[in-house]
């Protein structure tokens, strides 16, 4: 049964998180990362594609990402405060929100003894170490607890680490050194094969902590089923770039994209301004509480 930590093993939890967020003292393979409904070993409502010109469902997204993130801060902002000495393990940390957006928890998955290293963590040796879990509105932590235990073969928690592994060493090769909020959830999508024509591929939003970006949605291929293909890794089906760095001037934004991204609207909540935005198919606003609506037609 987990049990709650001591104030001492807190500290040395949200220290490591932190450690993420150093640039100067990053390992490539340490990025912040976050997943939805990590602890829930059940396939969660399975999504699809947002339609074109569905502003509403953009601004939902965009407000599930910002709470997603704020989820990770909090963590992090919790050892940054507490902890000055970083341990040689490596840290994940998983983001889950509930659809209220009002609670929500972070599990730290880790690798002991791995910091350092020149190559990526394998699966087998990550553990489930710590569940923070948190309020909203003000945002809190409301309690912590220490896990135990391997990440279970063909469990949903294993398969969501793995794909947020191969989103984060791509991640890495668009922007070397950068650090991701990286919030992912299930998605329906076509893959052109009379066979098998829809897959349920592993959509990454990653959100640069950095205000310059960029901002990025990846998608990871279904791994295989069976005990041989356990350690197969997932290919990426789809890398996205939303937001070039320093595509944000001021309160605007251009993208080559139709219609506004919920990045864009997680990144005007971050911001807590309003943003004019310059789509392919018209102008668009977003507004403080992440409403989007068109303003105008395209050129």
């Amino acid at each position: 049964m987990p049990r709650r930590a001591s104030p001492s093993s807190f500290v040395l939890t949200v220290a490591l998180i932190a450690a993420a967020c150093d640039h100067e003292k990053k390992d490539d393979f340490l990025i912040d990362l976050g997943v939805r409904d990590s602890s829930v070993e059940r396939l969660p409502g399975t999504h699809t594609p947002i339609p074109r010109g569905a502003l509403g469902e953009i601004g939902n997204v965009g407000r599930w990402l910002d709470v997603s993130r704020r989820a990770l801060q909090l963590a992090s902002s919790e050892v940054l405060a507490s902890m000055g000495e970083v341990d040689r393990d490596l840290v994940l940390p998983l983001v889950d929100i509930d659809p209220e957006g009002t609670t929500g928890q972070v599990v730290l998955v880790r690798w002991p003894g791995a910091r350092g290293k020149d190559t990526p963590p394998k699966l087998d040796d990550a553990e489930r170490w710590v569940l923070v879990s948190m309020g909203f509105e003000p945002d809190r932590v409301i309690d912590v607890e220490l896990l135990e235990g391997e990440l279970a073969p063909g469990s949903i928690e294993r398969r969501r680490v793995q794909a947020l592994l191969v989103a984060g060493e791509a991640l890495q090769r668009h922007a070397p050194g950068q650090a991701f909020f990286t919030i992912d959830r299930f998605q329906t999508e076509p893959t052109g094969r009379k066979r098998k024509p829809e897959r349920v591929a592993t959509v990454v939003f990653a959100l640069a902590q950095s205000s310059a970006g960029p901002d990025l949605e990846l998608a990871v291929e279904e791994p295989k089923r069976g005990k041989r293909h356990r350690n197969d890794v997932p290919p990426l089906v789809r890398e996205l770039v939303v937001h070039e760095p320093g595509a944000f001037v001021g309160s605007s934004v251009a993208l080559k994209l139709p219609d506004p991204h919920p990045l864009t609207v997680a990144r005007a909540l971050q911001a807590k301004q309003a943003l004019t935005v310059q789509a392919g198919s018209g102008t668009y606003a977003i507004a403080l509480d992440g409403t989007v609506s068109r303003t105008g037609d395209g050129s």
